[in-house]
C-alpha cells in the first residue's frame, strides 16, 4: 500500500533537473512547503494573536530601508537575468519559443544560480506581510496578498526542480520589472502624508500587475501552438498561475477602484439633491416674505 502511494512521487522526482536536484531546498518539496506553511501560519494566526493586545509597532524607517533594498534587488535581478536571457547584447533567447537547455554551460549555470537566489528573494518578500502584522494592518493581509506571496516561490521551485530557463524565464523577468515599480511606490508611500499627492498612480500599478498576467498567459500559450521542444507541462502550469492571479487582481481592482468611483458618483448625486432642496426651501421662504 505504502509503495503504491510513494511510486508516483518517486517517478516525479526522477524527472528532476540533474543540475539542481541536490541543491539546498530542492531535494524534495517538503522544505519549501514547510517554509510557506510557516509563513501562512505566522501572518494569519500566530502574528495577529501576539499583536492583539499590543500597540502597532512604529517601524517606518525599517520599512523605507526594506523597500529601497527591494527596489535595488528587483532591478538588479531584472538586469542580470535579462542579460542572460532576452536583453541584448548578452541575451539571445527567442521571445516566441525557447526550449529548456539542460547542458552544463556557463550561462546556464549562471541562470540557475540566479533563479535559486530569486526563489530566496521571493521568500524575503514575506516581510511585506510580516510588516502588516506588526503594524496591525489586518485589512492588508488579504487572500490575494497571502496567496500571491505563497505561490510565487513555489512556482519558482517547480521551475528550478524540473527545468529552469527556456520559455520559463520570461514570466519571472517581467515580474521583476513590475516589482521594481511596485516597491518604488511602497517606498514613497512609507514616507507618509507629505508624498501622498504624488501617489495618484496607485490604480495604474494594479493595472500594470494585471497586464503582466495577461502577457504571461499569451506568452505561455505560444509553445502549445509552436513546437520548439518546450515541455507543455510548464506552459499549462504558468497559464493556470497567471489566470488565477489575473482574476484575483481584477476582483481587487473592481472592489477598490470601480466601487469607489460608484460611491463618489452616489455622493455627488446626493449632494446635488441636497442643494436642490435648499434652493426650494429658499424660494418658499422668499414667497412668504
Amino acid at each position: 500500500m505504502l509503495e503504491s502511494l510513494t511510486r508516483p512521487y518517486q517517478w516525479l522526482m526522477s524527472k528532476s533537473d540533474p543540475r539542481t536536484s541536490e541543491w539546498p531546498l530542492l531535494g524534495s518539496p517538503f522544505p519549501i512547503w514547510t517554509i510557506i506553511f510557516c509563513y501562512i501560519y505566522v501572518v494569519k494566526r500566530l502574528g495577529p494573536r501576539i499583536m492583539k493586545n499590543r500597540p502597532p509597532m512604529q517601524i517606518k524607517s525599517i520599512i523605507i530601508l526594506y523597500n529601497i533594498l527591494m527596489v535595488l534587488l528587483s532591478a538588479g535581478f531584472f538586469y542580470y537575468g535579462g542579460q542572460l536571457t532576452y536583453i541584448p547584447p548578452g541575451g539571445n533567447f527567442s521571445i516566441i519559443c525557447e526550449r529548456v537547455d539542460y547542458r552544463y554551460t556557463d550561462r546556464n549555470l549562471h541562470l540557475l544560480n540566479l533563479s535559486w537566489w530569486l526563489m530566496i528573494l521571493k521568500m524575503v518578500e514575506f516581510f511585506d506581510t510580516i510588516f502588516f502584522v506588526l503594524r496591525k494592518k489586518s485589512k492588508q493581509i488579504s487572500a490575494l496578498h497571502v496567496t500571491h506571496h505563497s505561490l510565487v516561490p513555489w512556482g519558482i521551485w517547480i521551475g528550478l526542480k524540473f527545468g529552469a530557463g527556456g520559455h520559463n524565464a520570461f514570466v519571472p523577468l517581467i515580474n521583476l520589472f513590475v516589482h521594481t515599480i511596485m516597491y518604488s511606490y511602497y517606498c514613497l508611500a512609507a514616507f507618509g502624508e507629505r508624498l501622498r499627492p504624488y501617489l495618484w498612480w496607485k490604480r495604474y500599478l494594479t493595472q500594470l500587475q494585471m497586464l503582466q498576467f495577461a502577457i504571461a498567459i499569451v506568452h505561455s500559450l505560444i509553445p502549445l501552438w509552436i513546437d520548439c521542444g518546450f515541455q507543455p507541462f510548464f506552459a499549462y502550469a504558468m497559464i493556470a498561475h497567471a489566470i488565477l492571479f489575473w482574476i484575483m487582481f481584477y476582483n481587487f481592482y473592481q472592489k477598490n477602484y470601480n466601487q469607489n468611483n460608484d460611491n463618489n458618483i452616489n455622493n455627488n448625486n446626493n449632494n446635488h439633491v441636497v442643494v436642490q432642496k435648499l434652493k426650494q426651501n429658499c424660494n418658499q421662504n422668499q414667497k412668504f416674505e
